[in-house]
């Protein structure tokens, strides 16, 4: 019989990584991979299999709630507790939160950076690469689009802010595991995961992120904007959804593998509607659209000795960021993609 940490690590394709064992272990004592294995029986019958006292049963549950490795179906008793269903589960809530200890977890980003280095980029960008469709999409920055009158609401992210009745902001995994690695974000903001609904609930409920107002989020979703990173959010229309990320390329845990393993963003992220143009005539050449294009999209090129910027649509991804920060106005964004580039939601 494997132990408890085999069985755990095996449910998320993952028995043979000594890499992922190490995360395990960091999380759980071998007593607590043992409950672990066992939910989502009640911590009376948990009491019973393992020889413990019903309330150290429930202690170890609200710990192990609280260091993101189960997750129960009511947040305020803990009933129905199980573990992560995948490993992106875990890898965003054992690293989520706003006052993390920088000794302790230091060592937690530093075994999730070993196993992603090591093997679960690998798989990830191998798994990408036969998506038939893109399950995310990148929302364009909303002063890009403004004067748009075609503009959905499910491509707004004004509107889409309103839609939802909690709102929570997390500080971004990607850029705590990076950064204690050595790889310095140059973006100014760190807590940028935007919860929405239960996924709001829960990262306050666990007390690993922060209620905001509307005017609050509002107000984040304008400096992100300011600052270069881009909204991404699932390829439907939902107006409802757990997650909007807001990233980068030099930290995100999508965006960095994809360009190391040179996987085509098209593979996860579907278009927004809008593309980027230049006019060649109000273009100074002063390249400040080329550092913010997290896509590669934007190049310098010759024209009567003068450097302009050129957009390549294929590579363009509709963001917009690009837009915002130019000065001369040399930069707009059109509406190039029907309606209908939007999925509908599936049913429920």
């Amino acid at each position: 019989m494997s132990d408890a940490y085999t069985q755990l690590a095996d449910r998320v394709g993952y028995a043979h990584s000594a890499h992922f064992r190490r995360i395990l272990e960091f999380l759980m004592t071998p007593e607590q991979a043992a409950l672990v294995a066992e939910l989502p029986k009640t911590p009376e019958e948990l009491s019973e299999k393992l020889g413990m006292d019903v309330e150290e049963v429930k202690s170890n549950i609200d710990i192990l709630f609280r260091k993101g490795v189960i997750f129960p179906r009511n947040f305020e008793t803990l009933e129905n507790p199980r573990f992560a269903r995948h490993t992106m589960q875990l890898h965003d809530a054992s690293q989520a939160g706003l006052r993390l200890d920088p000794i302790r977890h230091g060592k937690l980003f530093r075994l999730w950076e070993e196993f992603c280095d090591a093997e679960w980029d690998r798989d990830r960008t191998q798994e990408w690469m036969k998506e038939e469709a893109p399950r995310m999409r990148i929302l364009p920055a909303y002063k890009a689009i403004l004067n748009s009158p075609e503009v959905l609401p499910y491509e707004d992210v004004r509107e889409i802010a309103k839609a939802s009745p909690l709102t929570a902001v997390v500080s971004c995994t990607c850029r705590q595991r990076k950064e204690t690695v050595g790889k310095k974000c140059v973006r100014s903001h760190d807590a940028v995961c935007i919860q929405f609904g239960r996924s709001a609930e829960y990262a306050l409920m666990r007390g690993t992120g922060t209620r905001l107002s509307l005017y609050e989020t509002l107000e984040m979703l304008d400096e992100v904007e300011e600052d270069g990173l881009v909204h991404t959010w699932v390829n439907n229309d939902a107006m409802v959804y757990g997650v909007m990320c807001n990233c980068c390329d030099d930290c995100c845990m999508i965006l960095d593998p994809m360009a190391r393993f040179n996987v085509p963003p098209t593979k996860l992220y579907a278009k927004s509607r809008y593309e980027a143009r230049v006019d060649q005539d109000l273009c100074t050449g002063d390249e400040v659209c080329v550092d913010r294009c997290q896509f590669d999209a934007i190049t310098m090129q010759e024209i009567g000795g003068e450097s302009k910027a050129f957009v390549d649509p294929d590579k363009c991804m509709g963001c917009g960021v690009c837009v915002l920060t130019c000065t001369s106005g040399a930069m707009s964004f059109e509406l190039v993609r029907p309606k209908e580039h939007i999925p509908a939601a599936p049913a429920k």
